[in-house]
């Protein structure tokens, strides 16, 4: 009776997990170290990220009940669970480079804001620069738009000024 109860709050724990998660990616950590697994969950922590592994029978069963069915083609064979809670790029890229710089683990797909992803999407993914970047890149461009518009404005306002100065000087000598 006691493993059922422990079986039944894994489920919980995992159905609570995907519901808070933006992006989960399925992996495969076959030959992984426990000091590697340990390793990989403090630079994910970093990124307000966690690492579980479970039974795929139990992961089904929270999939399932969170709407996350489409996971269940990647749950098979030995598997991890990556889940991100804060910014999605950063944590993708973070298990992307762990796994090259250990060169062991795989991932089999993931789900992004409910839509499911490839692993070769995900490896895509984390290859785009993070969520602030991203945000100063287009304040640099507004800025910058800003700042040409800005300059036209300007330039129109001393035409019109320049113009209206030659006007009145016309004026002024023709009435002589």
């Amino acid at each position: 009776m006691d493993k059922l109860k422990e079986k039944k709050e894994v489920v919980q724990s995992f159905k609570e997990l995907f519901s808070k998660s933006t992006l989960t990616i399925v992996t495969d950590y076959r030959g992984f170290t426990v000091a590697e697994i340990t390793d990989l969950r403090k630079r994910l922590h970093k990124n307000n990220a966690d690492y579980k592994i479970a039974k795929n029978t139990l992961i089904k069963l929270a999939a399932k009940e969170t709407n996350l069915t489409e996971l269940e083609e990647f749950l098979k064979g030995p598997t991890a669970i990556l889940l991100s809670f804060g910014d999605p790029t950063a944590c993708a890229k973070t298990f992307v480079e762990f796994i090259k710089e250990i060169e062991k683990g795989q991932i089999k797909g993931g789900v992004l804001d409910g839509k499911l992803l490839t692993k070769d999407e995900i490896k895509t993914f984390a290859s785009l620069p993070s969520k602030e970047v991203l945000l100063g890149q287009i304040a640099g461009l507004l800025t910058a738009n800003t700042a040409s518009i800005v300059g036209i404005f300007e330039s129109l306002i001393r035409d019109i000024a320049l113009l209206t100065e030659e006007v009145a000087k016309k004026n002024s000598t023709g009435k002589e």
